[in-house]
């Protein structure tokens, strides 16, 4: 732990003393987010987009900000994992193929398939009576609702954001694990077309997670990958994944490691220091077999990626208000309005620590050294009933103007008095 420790002077009722007032920067957890240094490329980091210049701090006690506003609520949720399930995939196709045949496999009886163009004017009719279905070999027919195909001007009636071109159907319960083939004559053969396949029945799972929501430019990702049944884990024998930026414009490669783990180095992110606003997505394709039967799934998952223009410069002392109050030092690349967040615990009787309050505060800072306060009023202090030693938890560093989460402290600090 590094020690930040100030004098201050105290009135005691036998004279004039000198207290020590003791604060500790507390060790970081592995799921913290921290830049390891700051970006220098500050030509391509966008203009703030900020209207407030004045300083602000507002503090809630307890109950307001367990009523109003959950602890630990950033842009996006922090103190939890991102992840996503998929019982689902999907296949680029063609016109000449679709015509063909395309062979689609299945775990478990109920799949829904939807077929649809990729342009949404692409002037193509798909038609249920051309639609030709064969389970494992054997002419099979398809219900939707009360026994029937769904076309994209139905589904988009009932609310549903697909092309006209589309059709969708639901298998029977009686066709189950196998090979569907899928065809459908008389699309255009270069025309491109999208199958969906979802198996709500299946209980073979592909999961997806990352470590947290936020990470910076320049920082590696590791995801847990697993694909099960509930019962049993198996190894993929082909996973394809890309990371794709908000607009689609740029993609990089995830590699696969031991374990079915994926990874993405550190290096690729390490050029985004102006990310295009809105979610990096990373997309898997995977496939595996057991017992013979494919099994294919795709997934999705978004996350936030942010330059690291500013972070906590490591300095802390003790605030001038005659509550509970600290000041940071925050070290920026770059000028703009930031504004940090803290969860502040108070020690009772029993010698446990509680939720005190929930402090925000903001200021315009110039580019490099400078400070912002997080302050409760002493009524505030007094009224929980609360003493040290104090904890500052989920704390956080965010640019306003620039919607950027820049650090994020699970348990940072402890003020001992």
């Amino acid at each position: 732990m590094r020690y930040t420790k100030t004098l201050i002077a105290s009135c005691l009722v036998a004279g004039s003393s000198l207290a020590m007032a003791e604060i500790e920067w507390l060790d970081t957890q592995s799921n913290d987010l921290r830049a390891d240094r700051l970006t220098t490329d500050t030509g391509a980091i966008p203009a703030s987009m900020h209207q407030e210049s004045a300083a602000i701090n507002f503090a809630w006690n307890a109950e307001q900000a367990s009523t109003a506003r959950r602890p630990g609520v950033g842009p996006t949720e922090t103190g939890t994992t991102p992840m996503v399930e998929s019982q689902q995939y999907w296949m680029d196709v063609t016109g000449t193929e679709l015509a063909r045949g395309v062979e689609l496999p299945l775990t478990a009886p109920g799949a829904v398939v939807r077929i649809s163009a990729l342009d949404n004017d692409s002037g193509l009719e798909l038609d249920p009576d051309k639609l030709v279905l064969e389970f494992n070999g054997r002419p099979v027919s398809a219900e939707f609702g009360p026994g029937h195909v769904s076309t994209g001007v139905e589904l988009r009636r009932e609310g549903m954001p697909v092309p006209e071109a589309t059709l969708a159907f639901r298998l029977t319960d009686r066709i189950g694990a196998g090979t569907l083939t899928v065809s459908h004559e008389g699309v255009r053969g270069s025309l491109p077309l999208v199958i969906n396949v979802h198996e709500p029945e299946s209980a073979w799972t592909a999961t997806l997670a990352l470590e947290r929501h936020n990470y910076l430019a320049g920082q590696p990702l590791d995801f847990e990958f697993e694909l099960g049944d509930g019962r049993r884990s198996i190894e993929a024998h082909s996973i394809q994944a890309v990371l794709a930026s908000p607009d689609a414009s740029e993609t990089w490669p995830i590699e696969s490691t031991r374990g079915n783990g994926l990874t993405m180095a550190a290096a690729p992110l390490a050029d985004i220091d102006r990310p295009a606003p809105g979610l990096y997505e990373a997309h898997v394709y995977v496939e595996g077999e057991y017992r013979g039967q494919t099994i294919r799934r795709d997934l999705t998952l978004a996350f936030n990626v942010a330059p690291a223009i500013a972070q906590f410069s490591g300095e802390v002392e003790r605030g001038r208000s005659d509550g509970l109050a600290v000041v940071l030092g925050i070290d920026s690349a770059v000028s703009g309005r930031y504004q940090v967040n803290a969860d502040v615990m108070g020690t009772n009787a029993r010698g446990e620590l509680e939720l005190l309050g929930f402090v925000q505060s903001a200021n315009v800072l110039e580019a490099g050294s400078g400070q912002i306060e997080l302050a409760l009023d002493s009524d505030m202090v007094r009224a929980s009933g609360l003493q040290a030693p104090f904890e500052v938890r989920n704390l956080q560093l965010l640019d306003q103007g620039r919607m950027y989460l820049l650090e994020d402290r699970q348990q940072a600090l402890r003020i001992m008095r």
